[in-house]
């Protein structure tokens, strides 16, 4: 594409700086590792918990299968390394929805929270009007990730797809440190995006959290987006 349209690019005022460019893809791609080792402890604290070289591996190659229209392929490639190694699919499933749950809830409250510092948000409702509406979104996403009424919304959707209603063998402080690194792993991730936006265009140090919270709902409404791949995001 560059090489094909070089008599444009040529013309784009951009510089290179190497050093945070390099950084920048070290740094995000340490947030991947830190997704994967949410990832184990779930599998940890459900029992269906693989080698740690192996857990990497399938994690990785099933991320492979978010750029493909559907996104079930994201799960079914590690759904069908899990099972191969005999775990039970009610375990993995479990620990696919969690996964999922936490993952999204994270970059949610990552976003809003950029929102806050966000100047132009005042031209849409008052900054004090907008803080009750973020803390209104925590309490009920808090709410929300208990096991209790997380089991209640998975037993509803798999009632209604015939399916045997299950339990979550998990307690609500796993579930709250799992969210956390979720969070920390946006929070690096969006560093590293900073870092390599900044390499090609100065941007200003104040505009961090911004970015990570464009980085972490982009990202999640790709994922979601079931019809579109999810680099689309």
């Amino acid at each position: 594409m560059v090489w094909d349209n070089w008599s444009q690019v040529k013309d784009v005022p951009f510089t290179l700086q190497l050093i945070p460019f390099i950084l920048s893809i070290l740094i995000f791609a340490f947030s991947y590792f830190i997704q994967i080792w949410a990832w184990y402890l779930i599998t940890l604290k459900l029992k269906i918990a693989v080698s740690l070289p192996e857990t990497i591996k399938s994690w990785f190659y099933s991320q492979l299968g978010k750029y493909l229209p559907g996104k079930v392929w994201l799960l079914l490639s590690r759904f069908y390394f899990y099972e191969s190694k005999g775990m039970s699919r009610k375990g993995i499933s479990v620990a696919l929805y969690l996964e999922m749950v936490a993952v999204i809830v994270a970059a949610a409250l990552i976003f809003l929270a950029s929102l806050i510092f966000l100047n132009e948000i005042e031209l849409f409702c008052p900054k004090s009007q907008f803080l009750w509406l973020v803390l209104g979104f925590i309490l009920v996403a808090f709410i929300f990730l208990h096991p209790w009424v997380l089991q209640k919304i998975l037993n509803w959707v798999l009632v209604r797809l015939n399916r045997e209603p299950i339990s979550l063998s998990i307690s609500y402080l796993d579930v709250l440190w799992i969210l956390f690194i979720c969070v920390v792993a946006w929070l690096v991730g969006g560093l590293g995006f900073y870092l390599f936006v900044d390499s090609m265009y100065p941007v200003a140090l104040q505009s961090i959290l911004f970015l990570t919270g464009a980085l972490a709902i982009s990202s999640t409404l790709g994922l979601i987006a079931i019809f579109a791949p999810s680099g689309w995001g």
